[in-house]
């Protein structure tokens, strides 16, 4: 027979166990590096703290109460990680998951020449650690960062992007989300996000934007392949496409670099910064029709 202590032992264990399946959930974020990751869970945690360089894994919780069922809160398990993305694989079976799970990969749109690795990298991680745990169900959710500056590319850059994010969101039933800590307004929209699957029951469904000119918000189910405005494709045939067009291993030559720098000299640091914009795009373009420095040589 058991002891009072005993038995108000295993009603508090049950009890715990109760409140972690049915009123917690799990996010992980993963993805690129120094693209936001921080800056955006801190402003969903409501933490002051200034973001600082992620550690390996690093965790960190929010509560609510929850109003319709008494005095009951709800928790919400963050998890970052900020390690290398070949060894994610080996880092994501240690994450214990409480509740509905959110997985979220945050790929620096800035930096289109090295996104297909950051997205197929997280997501085969993601697919390889839980594709046969049938208790684990796992939504995935495409965040694209620093929006503020990839508004500025080449609208065919931009079109090319929208496509593969919206083509692998279609094939992972994920859902997409474009987000700049320099925007007030997806800022709202990702905290909005967040506080849904955190707290609320799910992705909120009232927002959508799918024109590539503007930043992309597409809950899941909310797309087509005649909406993307290509044929149905697998995995492999977004990645050869994408590549097709922004191959990964193109960089422009430490020459193109120095040559910026002869340039540089505008007497007004507007036109510097105009400069500096135009050269960061040109080095994530694939191809120029004309050398970098004849380029430069124009826009005086």
């Amino acid at each position: 027979m058991l002891s009072i202590p005993e038995i108000a032992t295993r009603l508090v264990d049950e009890t715990l166990t109760k409140v972690s399946e049915d009123n917690s959930c799990t996010i992980c974020f993963v993805g690129s590096s120094s693209v936001g990751k921080s800056t955006l869970l801190n402003s969903f945690l409501d933490k002051n703290d200034t973001p600082r360089e992620t550690l390996v894994m690093e965790y960190s919780f929010g509560r609510k109460t929850n109003q319709k069922q008494g005095m009951e809160k709800t928790i919400c398990h963050v998890w970052e990680y900020g390690g290398k993305l070949d060894i994610l694989k080996n880092i994501l079976p240690s994450i214990p998951v409480n509740g509905k799970y959110y997985y979220c990969v945050m790929v620096d749109l800035a930096k289109i020449k090295s996104l297909w690795n950051t997205l197929e990298s997280c997501i085969q991680a993601m697919v390889n650690t839980y594709a046969e745990q049938k208790s684990v169900l796992v939504e995935l959710i495409i965040f694209g960062g620093k929006y503020d500056l990839f508004k500025n590319y080449d609208a065919e850059i931009k079109k090319l992007i929208c496509t593969t994010l919206r083509s692998v969101a279609l094939l992972f039933n994920a859902s997409i989300v474009f987000y700049s800590s320099k925007e007030r307004s997806l800022v709202r929209r990702a905290k909005e996000l967040l506080h849904g699957i955190g707290f609320g029951n799910g992705v909120p469904n009232k927002e959508r934007m799918f024109n590539f000119s503007k930043p992309l918000i597409i809950p899941k189910g909310t797309d087509s392949w005649d909406n993307i405005g290509v044929t149905a494709s697998t995995l492999e045939q977004v990645k050869a496409r994408h590549l097709s067009r922004i191959p990964l291993d193109t960089e422009l030559s430490s020459v193109g670099e120095r040559t910026i720098g002869a340039h540089h000299a505008h007497p007004e640091p507007s036109l510097d910064s105009k400069v500096a914009m135009k050269y960061e795009e040109l080095r994530n373009l694939d191809s120029l029709d004309i050398s970098l420095g004849d380029y430069l040589i124009d826009l005086h």
